[in-house]
């Protein structure tokens, strides 16, 4: 009775996150139990490691642990079409420090502005990205002939580096590992390394992680909850999980817990919710970096007012023009202006008292211009028709601030000091410069509501230069990982393609350290010992499913690389007249693929040809897909 009671309270601390009690159990009759807690629940499947998300970290994470040895198991939420999170529609830039460790690493410190990050964190990244082209080349196998810097060029060379006056920036750059930006080539290259590896790793589509499954006795996880089919699965991990399910920024209430922010549009993907964050707190995890942020790239980091849940339309992207310059003036709720317009902002962030910070955005925003303004405007098409409906005219600042909710007298007040910075060539608040800006004519006054934009969120469970998810103690949650943005090492300002070259580096940790066997689990015998027959590696996976295309002798298959994956056409031919085009399989999002794969096969059968054909300017990769598929399909004749 004495040993059962111990056995008790041993177990009873564990789950209280104490340590110290023995790790081995025995039954009434002294004898040991011979099996864990492990054994005592039903496992649906088993591998060495499961890793939660197929991003680009997930991919890494997964590819690193088939090569180490492992049998590995990738569960996503999202349908292969929709899969990739923020890594597929990113600009697939990647941070590169050109083999100077030490000055990368004073660049990086730098971009902390005097926050604490751990040494040994640090070093692993800068090392990373000092290097970042040879791990590319020595580990991924890719050409670094195909790659490109894009130092110096218009535009994207902004970033490249992001941070020019920090010391160790002469270093730093962007590469992509093509001729290409925003095309999901990264993406899909990590995608086929581990269609590469599909021996040795399964991939179930619409399969959310919804929990960690936790030995009580070690803290140890031993396995996911996954909903698959409409059922909850338990997935045994022998050795490790590893959390790689991206940030936070499609989860309202963590925004507004986390960021302060209420009204905005997501920049990148739409699914980031936090699960992996939500994960890892219930057993044990500790948080940082959940303040941080990176933003838009245009006019004050904001877009033009999307709908809920749709994409964000960004406005002057990285340059100066007629939507952030002349007499226009972004103000607030009360009609206050609140930051620099037409700074060039990087990564949604603006120059204040030595730092780049996000601004701190009021709940209701509108861009304000007057009548020379909005002529510039329109001569531009620089408000896309979709949202012309949104713009409110007025003859007087009065019928303006009506329209709009704000303050007569502040708005008007705003206006007019805004002009005598014009006319003195100082702006006293906000530090424009006197050649962006121009007094407001009198003639009328227009305005549009906007609202903030996310990227990306940094935050999420802290991690180690191991790629171990911490507890609030500092200590290693035993077998439990991370990779990728979410807990990332970014705490203050930003530098382009560090995330994804983070994506990297702690991929390849985490795969490799969750790989390595690991010690017994601790005996247990405070439930009965269950029998499970889980399905194992290659008996289950949605990766790589091929299917026979039946084709006439005037019919023809050629493939092409989309947003989402393999697009597959069928060519029918009338001699040499091209009779039809079908698309007979693709991954491409729906809806925003949707225009390219009504109108792009349709316009080839009418051009009889893929020379000229225009893309869709909204889904430009899925048509380019197309017309490269159709060409691959002529290309057999």
């Amino acid at each position: 009775m004495k040993k059962m009671l111990s056995l008790f309270l041993c177990v009873f601390m564990a789950g209280a996150a104490l340590t110290g009690c023995s790790q081995t159990s025995t039954s009434t009759d002294g004898t040991s139990s011979g099996y864990t807690y492990a054994d005592t629940i039903v496992w649906d499947a088993e591998y060495d490691v499961v890793v939660a998300g197929f991003g680009a970290s997930g991919a890494v994470s997964a590819k690193t642990a088939a090569e180490n040895g492992a049998d590995v198991l990738i569960v996503e939420k999202m349908s292969e079409g929709e899969a990739g999170g923020n890594s597929k529609v990113a600009g697939q830039l990647f941070a590169y420090g050109n083999g100077d460790v030490e000055a990368t690493k004073e660049y990086y410190k730098n971009l902390s502005a005097g926050k604490d990050v751990p040494e040994a964190m640090l070093d692993v990244l800068v090392e990373g990205v000092a290097n970042m082209v040879d791990i590319w080349v020595n580990d991924f196998g890719l050409n670094e002939e195909d790659f490109v810097d894009w130092t110096g060029v218009p535009v994207i060379g902004e970033m490249s580096p992001e941070y020019p006056e920090f010391s160790g920036s002469d270093k730093i750059g962007l590469w992509t590992l093509h001729a290409g930006v925003s095309d999901s080539y990264m993406y899909q290259t990590l995608k086929q390394k581990v269609i590469d590896n599909s021996d040795k790793i399964d991939v179930w589509f619409e399969s959310p992680a919804v929990q960690l499954i936790q030995d009580p006795v070690s803290n140890a996880i031993i396995g996911v909850k996954v909903e698959r089919d409409g059922k909850e699965m338990n997935v045994r991990a022998l050795n490790g999980v590893v959390l790689c399910t991206g940030g936070f920024e499609d989860n309202a209430e963590m925004v507004e817990t986390y960021l302060g922010l209420t009204d905005y549009a997501v920049i990148g993907g739409l699914y980031n919710t936090g699960d992996g964050i939500r994960m890892a707190q219930e057993v044990g995890a500790d948080l940082w970096h959940m303040n941080v942020y990176e933003g838009g790239f245009g006019l004050g980091g904001v877009s033009f007012y999307v709908d809920e849940g749709e994409h964000a339309s960004q406005i002057q992207v990285l340059t100066q023009g007629v939507l952030n310059t002349g007499a226009l003036v972004l103000v607030g709720t009360d009609g206050d202006r609140f930051l620099n317009e037409s700074e060039v902002v990087r990564h949604g962030h603006l120059y204040e008292n030595g730092v780049w910070h996000n601004p701190h955005y009021p709940n209701k925003m509108w861009v304000v211009y007057d009548q020379t303004q909005a002529d510039l405007i329109a001569a531009e098409g620089a408000i896309p028709e979709q949202f012309q409906s949104t713009v409110v005219s007025a003859d007087t600042i009065e019928e303006l601030a009506e329209l709009t909710g704000t303050k007569v007298d502040q708005l008007a007040a705003t206006i007019e000091t805004f002009n005598q910075y014009a006319a003195s060539g100082v702006d006293e608040q906000h530090g424009r410069e006197a050649d962006t800006m121009r007094a407001f004519d009198g003639q009328k006054y227009y305005a549009f509501p906007v609202k903030a934009e996310i990227l990306n969120t940094q935050g999420g469970p802290k991690r180690n230069e191991n790629a171990e998810i911490l507890d609030t103690d500092g200590n290693p949650i035993p077998h439990l990982y991370s990779a990728g943005e979410m807990g990332g090492i970014t705490s203050e300002m930003y530098q382009g393609g560090t995330n994804l070259a983070e994506c990297i580096i702690f991929g390849q940790i985490a795969g490799k350290n969750a790989a390595a066997e690991k010690d017994p689990l601790p005996e247990y015998n405070l439930a009965p010992k269950v029998e499970s027959t889980p399905t194992k590696l290659g008996e289950v996976t949605d990766l790589n499913q091929e299917t026979e295309i039946e084709t006439a002798d005037n019919e023809f298959i050629g493939t092409a690389q989309g947003m989402g994956g393999t697009l597959t056409v069928k060519v029918t031919m009338d001699g040499d007249t091209i009779a039809n085009v079908e698309i007979v399989s693709h991954s491409e999002s729906e809806g925003i693929a949707d225009p390219a794969i009504e109108e792009i096969p349709a316009a080839i059968v009418e051009n009889n040809g893929t020379e000229g054909v225009e893309t869709v300017s909204s889904a430009t990769v899925t048509s380019n897909a197309i017309i490269d598929a159709v060409n691959d399909a002529l290309s057999k004749r």
